[in-house]
């Protein structure tokens, strides 16, 4: 009988001290994100669409402000924060927009804002390839969606806090990107957002 009480007792404490564990490793792991990216105002990040679209490669440039370059395969899509202009070369054509709104689940919108619209819900480790990473859940502090985004789960390699991966819950589809490489604060100025179409390319001025 006293033994069966001290295996319970023991399992107790060892369940406790595995939640405290991890709450500890959550707020940690927060707390290492806001260090190195709390300050971020620019970014440039070369990345890999996993979902919905797999394998889709990209760089994106982007100022807090809202200024924005999207370079892909087929496009380059470019914002001064009131024009956007979408470039295809192959088809030698640039439509020209108005900025209405964009989608709050772009993935400069995420990385600007998840520090301080987001909270840690909780931690887990997963393989990606053949290494180990954390994977950090954040929820919004609200508790409503924020920008229209459930959820968001940072994903890092074990031991360090640069991002590798991130999720994005956006109602009921899944975003996820890999990340190839993520620079902030680099030094980008307003004339990598402006844009004068080739003079061989059709224009198309839907403004």
């Amino acid at each position: 009988m006293l033994n069966n009480m001290m295996v319970v007792l023991l399992s107790l404490v060892l369940l406790c001290s595995t939640e405290l564990l991890s709450q500890d490793s959550k707020n940690d792991l927060f707390a290492q994100l806001r260090k190195r990216y709390g300050n971020m105002n620019s970014l440039e990040v070369k990345f890999i669409g996993v979902e919905p679209i797999s394998g889709m490669k990209g760089t994106l440039k982007a100022m807090r402000s809202g200024k924005y370059m999207l370079e892909l395969s087929d496009r380059k899509i470019i914002s001064d924060g009131h024009t956007i202009w979408n470039f295809q070369p192959s088809r030698k054509n640039v439509t020209i927009n108005a900025i209405k709104n964009r989608p709050s689940n772009s993935l400069d919108i995420v990385l600007f804002n998840f520090l301080y619209n987001y909270q840690p819900k909780e931690i887990q480790e997963y393989t990606i390839g053949n290494t180990v990473h954390h994977g950090l859940e954040l929820i919004p502090k609200n508790g409503k969606s924020v920008l229209g985004i459930k959820s968001l789960t940072m994903y890092v390699k074990k031991g360090s806090s640069e991002i590798k991966r991130i999720s994005a819950m956006d109602g009921n589809q899944k975003q996820v990107w890999e990340v190839e490489s993520l620079t902030i604060n680099g030094g980008l100025k307003d004339a990598h957002f402006t844009f004068t179409p080739p003079k061989d390319a059709e224009i198309i001025d839907m403004r």
